[in-house]
């Protein structure tokens, strides 16, 4: 059970690169030091499953960057701590529909759905955002698995995404989880 558990944390860590595609590459703008973090909340059926992640830039060049991304989260009382890296290619537009690889051999197809614009608060200050909702199809361990997501992103961040949530089934079970920012900056620039 704990291994699927892992699996369904996998499903709301793979959407996160998911990023409002209203420019060439939004990542262009990015520096080495800017982070983000923020909270999960994710339901599995009766179950809570609490968690943290922090992005951070690690390394910039004209035509890559290196996003590192660690994640943690608490399953019956222990904490599992994930940390991966992921590299994006400056020279060519951002696609967030292509989707990419989760663990277990999958992988995710993500469809663009509808857009819209929302004032949205985040720790008591009020961002422009953009927000868009697309259509998951994965496959993980074996499992189908279709959710919708909702991801709301600012050019005021410095890596985009302020939210998101996502509704789905896996393995029979209602999945909800929710992504919130809690904090952004940029640590190189404050040492």
């Amino acid at each position: 059970m704990r291994f699927r558990l892992l699996a369904v944390f996998a499903l709301v860590l793979a959407p996160l690169a998911v990023r409002a595609a209203d420019e060439e590459n939004p990542y262009k703008k990015a520096k080495v030091g800017d982070f983000a973090e923020y909270k999960l909340t994710t339901k599995f059926g009766e179950l809570s499953i609490p968690g943290t992640m922090r992005q951070v830039v690690t390394e910039k060049t004209d035509k890559e960057l290196t996003l590192k991304i660690t994640s943690a989260v608490e399953i019956g009382g222990q904490k599992k701590e994930n940390e991966q890296t992921q590299k994006i290619d400056l020279t060519k537009p951002f696609d967030p529909t292509k989707g990419g690889a989760v663990p277990g051999g999958g992988k995710v197809d993500i469809e663009k759905l509808k857009d819209g614009k929302e004032k949205v608060k985040v720790d008591g200050k009020e961002y422009d955002t953009a927000w868009t909702t697309y259509k998951a199809k994965m496959k993980i361990f074996g499992q189908e698995i279709e959710s919708e997501m909702k991801v709301w992103t600012s050019k005021d961040m410095p890596l985009g995404m302020l939210k998101m949530t996502m509704t789905g089934k896996f393995m029979g079970q209602d999945m909800e989880s929710a992504v919130e920012l809690t904090k952004f900056g940029n640590k190189k620039e404050k040492e």
